[in-house]
Parts: C-alpha cells; structure tokens; sequence
C-alpha cells in the first residue's frame, strides 16, 4: 500500500482550516495528521509530525508565513512541499522567492487545489524513481508552470497559462488585455506588445492582430471566428483574420 501523504495546515483562521480540511477529503491518500493556529503552535507541530505536505497561511497572528518558513527552513531535514494560501495576490512573488511549491488563493477552490495536488503527485514520483532524494525547487528564473504579467498599474499578476482563456488589444487605448477563467480582465502595461505575450507559453497564439489565445481552451473554427471552451464560450466570438488562419488550423489539428 502506497505510503499516505501526512499533512498540516497552519492558519489562524478556523473557518478556512475547514474548508481546506474538507477540501482534502477529495484525496484517500492525503492523511491530515494536524492543524496548528499560529506560528509557535504551528512550528512545535511541523517539527513533531514531520509532514510531506504543508499549507501555510501568509497572515498569521504571531507571524507571517513568510517569515515562519524562513525561520522554519533551516531545520527542516526531510523533504516538505509548503504551499502558501492566503486571501491576498500582493504575497504570491514573496512566496515563490522563497522557493514555496505552490500558492493557494483563499476561497479555495477545488480546481485550483487539484492542479496543485497534480503537481505534488508528480514532484513525489520524480522522488521515488530518484531513490527517494528530495527534488530541489527549480531556480525563480525557471518558475514551474506559471508566468508574471505586470498590469498597468504596475501590479504583478503570477499566472497559470491555463488559467487565461485570451489577451484582447485595444485599439484606442493601445493597450492588451487579460481575461482569466474567473472572467477577471486586467490591463496590461503600456509596454506589453504581442510578440511579449506569445513568449509568455507555448499554448498561446495569435489568430487576429487584435487577439491572441490560448490554444488549448479552442473549440471550434468557423470562416472568420473562432469559440473557445467553457467558460469563455461566454465571450462572443474572437475574429479570427486570414493572416493567421493556416498556422491556427495547423495547430489545432495536431492537438
């Protein structure tokens, strides 16, 4: 039987404890050995449960995250994966600069806690065919499956390519736009250009001067527009021009 994966969560917040606790339930394998209130609780149960896997609230009300992992790290001699989850996109760089595994977004949502469970199931297999060796965190210059989008307003949106449906140009404005799976749109800085966005993931492609999307969320190609999958089936129909048209056709057939 494959080992079970012992798991705590630190967060001064009882109502979200539970939603996460519950959240869990989803996975067989995942065994929620404790949860700790704040950072000193939270530091005398890590280092006595030792888990594989450790959600950590950013605010707590003795500490930060930020700093009770940095303080955390030096004597951790086993492999954890920490993911932050806070209420607040402001802490997602922090937490990645200091080589968190992953960040959750309070109201936890069951896709966004899937796509991390996805990724932690992978990290332990790569363990296991290495002899059991923990996996070192990739550099910040190499972040795993996500991008950094700074809006015009000079804020830093860290974003999972799957979690934007298309980028939208304003013509008068001269600005592109972001449209995430949650329908939020953000402006992006005066200085984003379409050949900035492409280079962000493979996934996204040009099919009109004015738009650009993401490839994986197309459903259906008809003479000058296309429709994408749900939720962005919402959006009326993106133009698609004859100028892009081959190399969307081509890619869409070899998916």
């Amino acid at each position: 039987m494959e080992k079970r994966i012992d798991t705590v969560i630190v967060d001064d917040d009882n109502p979200s404890i539970r939603v996460l606790a519950e959240r869990l339930k989803g996975y067989p394998d995942v065994n929620l050995v404790a949860t700790a209130g704040n950072g000193e609780e939270g530091w005398n149960t890590v280092m006595r449960y030792k888990p594989e896997l450790l959600f950590l609230d950013v605010e707590l009300s003795d500490t930060s995250g930020l700093e009770f992992l940095s303080s955390l790290d030096k004597h951790i001699d086993w492999n954890m994966k920490v993911v932050f989850y806070t209420s607040y996109e402001k802490y997602l760089l922090p937490a990645l600069r200091l080589q968190a595994f992953d960040f959750l977004l309070k109201p936890v949502s069951d896709s966004e806690l899937s796509l991390i469970m996805n990724r932690f199931y992978l990290s332990r297999e790569e363990a296991l065919r290495s002899g059991g060796q923990p996996v070192q965190p990739k550099p910040l210059s190499q972040p795993v499956q996500s991008i950094l989008i700074t809006t015009i307003t000079n804020d830093k949106l860290i974003v999972r390519p799957e979690n934007i449906g298309f980028f939208k140009y304003d013509s008068e404005r001269k600005l592109w736009r972001v449209v995430l799976n949650s329908l939020q749109h953000f402006i992006l800085k005066h200085q984003t250009t379409a050949e900035t966005i492409l280079n962000y993931a493979p996934e996204f492609i040009q099919i009109h001067k004015t738009y650009i999307i993401n490839i994986n969320y197309l459903y259906l190609i008809s003479e000058n527009s296309c429709t994408l999958l749900p939720p962005f089936n919402k959006v009326s129909e993106l133009k698609v021009s004859k100028m892009y048209k081959k190399k969307l056709l081509d890619r869409f057939y070899d998916m």
